[in-house]
């Protein structure tokens, strides 16, 4: 009987990089198929299997040396993705091969509203399930703890002192156990990994747990990295979109004062607003008159800024003699950086320009 590096691995206690670095060397004789496969012979296995299981230092060191791989390759692999999704993903990756289980969920801990919001649930073929359940911290005891108490926690589905709300979900999506990780960064829980086996339930060796904590700190940390990169490139978007939006300003102050009524001055400010500040619409109105101008469709704006599925609306007011002008704008987005000033500057100058027509 021939084993493959999987298998050799896992009757080993070993990594496969570890198997193959072994073949490579001569230190475990192997043969290849046709296609190039490694295959080890059973009885190269037992033979090592019994060598390590004689020796206590051959063990320990081939234990430090599995952890260290699987750390270093695990640093590498979590550090080099700066954008969030692909970040959970290998997240999620990782674990599910570190511990041989079938789904990885990573949520985010709110400590101002105490609730976890799930990000994203994988599983162990690299899968993204639906998945967008948020809960407080009072419903789940074991979540809690993990969050509060910074403790890594085992719920197998049978065990009677178990989480009743915990189980019942495990329940629900034929769980039999799961391993709550808190994610700590500079001492506080940004977080939770929740390890989900669905075959059997586990205890987890003392090594597997170190390794799982160890990966759940490198994805705390790593996951900071990612969110602060997003709002570095939130910011560089927002640069933009306001340069785009003063130069579209700029360029329509001409048109806005040249108007000749209260009507045109009105709608040429709508449509500057809708046009520079790239939103869904806006309506302007003075004194019982309105003017209103549609934008882009999505609202999205320049510099790719996230479209939502939630209208936000901002308004800008400026006297006027003695009314007051507003300009009224809606986003397909949450307001950008300055945005909020730009319609007000639009504002004044749509009140200027009204106070400037003849009388009459």
């Amino acid at each position: 009987m021939y084993y493959s590096v999987q298998l050799a691995a896992r009757r080993l206690g070993v990594s496969p990089h570890t198997i193959r670095r072994w073949t490579a060397s001569g230190f475990l004789p192997c043969t290849r198929t046709a296609g190039g496969h490694r295959r080890i012979r059973q009885e190269d296995i037992d033979e090592l299997t019994h060598l390590i299981g004689g020796s206590n230092h051959l063990a320990a060191r081939l234990a430090r040396e599995r952890e260290l791989e699987t750390l270093v390759e695990t640093a590498i692999v979590v550090s080099s993705r700066l954008e969030v999704a692909e970040l959970l993903r290998e997240v999620a990756k990782q674990m599910t091969t570190l511990l041989d289980a079938h789904v990885c969920v990573i949520s985010e801990y709110d400590p101002a509203t105490r609730t976890v919001a799930v990000q994203a649930e994988y599983d162990n073929l690299g899968n993204r399930q639906v998945d967008t359940m948020t809960y407080t911290l009072s419903q789940f005891p074991m979540a809690r703890k993990a969050i509060e108490d910074h403790e890594t926690t085992t719920v197998n589905v049978s065990d009677p002192r178990a989480d009743a709300a915990e189980v019942a979900i495990m329940r629900r999506d034929g769980d039999k156990c799961l391993l709550i990780l808190p994610m700590i960064h500079q001492g506080q829980a940004i977080g939770l990994l929740e390890v989900l086996d669905h075959q059997r339930e586990r205890r987890f060796s003392r090594q597997e747990m170190r390794l799982a904590n160890a990966v759940a700190g490198q994805a705390a940390v790593a996951m900071h990295n990612a969110k602060v990169f997003a709002q570095l490139k939130r910011s560089d978007q927002d640069v933009l979109a306001l340069r785009h939006a003063i130069q579209k300003i700029a360029a329509g102050h001409a048109a806005l004062q040249n108007q000749v009524s209260r009507s045109g001055v009105l709608q040429a400010a709508a449509d500057l607003a809708a046009q520079a500040l790239a939103a869904m619409s806006c309506v302007a109105s003075y004194n019982g008159a309105t003017a209103g101008a549609t934008g882009s469709p999505s609202g999205s704006g320049k510099g790719g800024t996230t479209q939502t599925d939630t209208a936000h609306v901002i308004v800008s007011t400026a006297p006027c003699d003695a009314n007051l002008l507003a300009l009224t704008l809606t986003l397909g987005r949450a307001a950008g950086e300055g945005q909020a000033e730009l319609l007000g500057l639009i504002a004044a100058m749509a009140a200027g320009a009204l106070a400037g027509l003849p009388a009459g």
